[in-house]
């Protein structure tokens, strides 16, 4: 007995000392800002229906087995064609938990074997801030080498770490004495959400960011109110001023 409460206790503490990625989670279907989802059957079932059939829809707490208000019956008016359940515009944040059924048409209403569950994941609202830039006033260094700003965005909420396939992709904009910067890569560099302005060319530049969620290549679908990931976009930052250095004179007199 001893021996199996050690092993036991062995067991707990490897589990505890996983870390956050091990339990990493993905999903299949992703929504933010609204978005709605239109669930069906799978294909093979949805050709087998008939008049008359009613798809029942039934949603679920996260264990998959405690129902979340009650089942919603659609009917199946065209023989071959399910009608889609459409999910609600004001889920909550966070993972929601789907099964499906069919009952046939009367007299006989046979009940089918419920579907696995079927878990899409509700993106949080989010927003995006500019903290103030690391120089407000550079100008080129007397030894030449450039001076530099450093802006950076703080995006909110941050991604839950167990989304292993949910990012923030951002979009950084400029202008320089009001004009629009065409190609921002001429006057610095970035980094995820921290932009370096490097430039020596003179002038006053104000920065924008947007920021959108990404889900990764090969993995989930995401849905979006906007169908761009849900941009959000940042406040217009400090102006951050830029003189060149000086000519270097030669003396004259008169």
């Amino acid at each position: 007995m001893k021996r199996k409460l050690t092993q036991l206790s062995a067991i707990l503490v490897f589990l505890f000392a996983l870390p956050m990625a091990t339990f990493a989670a993905s999903y299949p279907l992703y929504l933010c800002g609204g978005a709605t989802a239109n669930l069906k059957p799978d294909p093979a079932v949805e050709a087998a229906l008939a008049v008359g059939d009613q798809v029942m829809w039934q949603e679920f707490q996260t264990d998959g087995t405690t129902p979340i208000g009650t089942a919603v019956s659609l009917p199946v008016t065209v023989a071959g064609t399910a009608p889609a359940f459409t999910t609600a515009t004001s889920l909550a944040t966070g993972e929601h938990t789907y099964k499906v059924f069919v009952i046939s048409a009367s007299p006989n209403t046979c009940t089918g074997d419920v579907s696995d569950p079927f878990k899409l994941y509700v993106l949080p609202s989010s927003s995006v801030s500019l903290g103030a830039p690391s120089n407000a006033n550079y100008c080129e260094a007397a030894s030449g080498t450039n001076q530099s700003s450093v802006i950076t965005a703080t995006a909110s909420p941050a991604i839950d770490p167990s989304l292993s396939d949910v990012s923030y992709t951002y979009t950084w904009t400029a202008t320089k004495d009001a004009a629009a910067v065409a190609d921002i890569t001429t006057i610095g560099s970035q980094a995820t959400n921290v932009f370096t302005l490097n430039t020596t060319a003179k002038g006053s530049y104000v920065f924008t960011v947007g920021i959108k969620y990404t889900i990764a290549a090969g993995q989930g679908t995401l849905k979006s109110a906007d169908n761009n990931g849900c941009v959000q976009t940042s406040s217009p930052s400090t102006p951050v001023v830029v003189t060149p250095k000086p000519g270097k004179p030669s003396i004259t007199f008169s």
